[in-house]
């Protein structure tokens, strides 16, 4: 039997309607408020689940190809190990639909490289973002004290917040107020999200010229102060590479950081297990990305002809790996839908979870992000006492396919000063 059997015409279809097309119609690269409140009525991640696992039990192997072999949908560990550990190469990113989109506000990135060019930005970028985090610790805690917080917590208030940090850590404490420079890229990113049509923007000119603005003067102990010290060639294109960490920052880490604050606070022992061990509460998000997938499909199109689990791929094969399926593949993966934060007590080895990808194109600010994220959750359980409004959710139970983040909300409160300890003698009336 073939690893990589071919699925029926009507199959392909209704892989591609309710695996791929959810995934364009919620926003590629913005998410679009109205039709992530339809999809989660809809609730068309339960319903990608239910079907991949109907295909899978019905081919086995490692995947399927589509539509007559032009597109395969992958689900096994081996197969997507091979992919990923060859992307920047053989399976390239920089094709697609999402690759179009991206061309539109980011072309020369480093997610959209490949060969030479890949190798060099990824050098400069890794160099940038391994750098000490001590001051970045210091601006959450100092952005989440001035967090104005009138007994609730929405998800314009912590869009707010972490537009700031985004801000500060890259640019610099004197870039804290410099909303031109975020809402120029959430232009660009909506208008990439219409995928047809979209062409060069007269904004993208404007947004690099405030790039290099900023870079000509970098603030002392911002990511844009290790430019100068960082590896780099003529091809690096250092102004290209911001713009992807500031929409990772800015938009998914705050997604993916609000979800994990719902489903802590959401069940008291959880709650207690995160504020006293740190590891755990790096689970807690870690399993919150794991369950509600920012980026719910990873895109490769194969550079050459290519063998894959001894099928031939034909040059232009899309293949896809469709992290609403794989994270939660109940055949596969233990307790699939559950919260179980101590799955990632020895690290992130599991191919078949991808909010940060595997192989050559792994999130290189993978351990940034989980910084950020942890100690603004930290710093927001020191500081009130949160309890979620809406949605209903109980993280001590099995937990809903889709979360939409845009609709939690949380009351909040001021958090009570431990008592001091009783002098020594007091509790017995001791006034000596």
């Amino acid at each position: 039997m073939s690893s990589l059997p071919k699925a029926s015409l009507g199959e392909s279809v209704r892989i591609l309607a309710t695996g791929v097309l959810p995934a364009v119609v919620r926003g590629l690269f913005s998410p679009r408020e109205r039709a992530m409140k339809l999809l989660t009525a809809l609730d068309t991640d339960r319903r990608a689940v239910a079907l991949l696992s109907d295909v899978r039990r019905r081919h086995d192997g490692q995947g399927v190809q589509l539509l007559g072999g032009r597109m395969v949908v992958l689900w096994g560990t081996d197969a997507i190990r091979e992919v990923l550990d060859r992307s920047a190469d053989l399976y390239a990113s920089d094709s697609g639909a999402k690759g179009m989109g991206m061309c539109h506000f980011q072309p020369d990135a480093l997610t959209l490289s490949r060969g030479e060019e890949w190798r060099d930005r990824r050098t400069f970028t890794e160099f940038v973002l391994g750098g000490p985090t001590e001051r970045f610790v210091a601006v959450v805690d100092d952005e989440v004290s001035r967090l104005e917080l009138d007994g609730e917590l929405d998800w314009p208030a912590f869009e707010g917040l972490f537009d700031r940090l985004t801000l500060r850590v890259i640019f610099g404490d004197r870039a804290r107020d410099d909303t031109q420079l975020t809402a120029r890229l959430e232009k660009l990113m909506g208008e990439a999200n219409r995928i047809v049509g979209v062409g060069d923007s007269r904004d993208l000119p404007a947004f690099h010229g405030e790039l290099e603005r900023h870079l000509r003067d970098p603030e002392p102990g911002s990511l844009l102060s290790r430019f100068a010290d960082a590896p780099q060639t003529d091809r690096t294109r250092v102004v290209h590479q911001i713009p992807h960490w500031m929409f990772a920052m800015r938009d998914t880490l705050a997604a993916n950081t609000y979800r994990a604050l719902a489903a802590i606070v959401s069940n008291a022992a959880i709650e207690r297990r995160a504020r006293s061990d740190a590891r755990y509460l790096e689970g807690c998000l870690e399993e919150a990305m794991r369950l509600w997938p920012t980026t719910p499909l990873l895109a490769r199109e194969t550079t050459r002809d290519a063998e894959l689990c001894g099928e031939a791929l034909d040059e232009g094969t899309q293949v896809l790996l469709l992290n609403t399926f794989n994270h939660r593949d109940t055949d596969q993966v233990p307790d699939a839908d559950r919260f179980r934060p101590e799955r990632w007590a020895h690290g992130p080895d599991d191919y078949r979870f991808n909010h940060l990808s595997h192989g050559t194109q792994d999130c290189p600010g993978a351990s940034l992000v989980r910084l950020l994220g942890t100690a603004v959750i930290a710093r927001l359980l020191e500081r009130s006492t949160l309890e979620l409004q809406h949605p209903e959710l109980d993280a001590g139970r099995p937990v809903p396919h889709m979360l939409d983040f845009f609709s939690i909300r949380f009351a909040v409160g001021a958090r009570q000063a431990a008592p001091a300890p009783a002098a020594a003698g007091a509790e017995h009336g001791d006034a000596s």
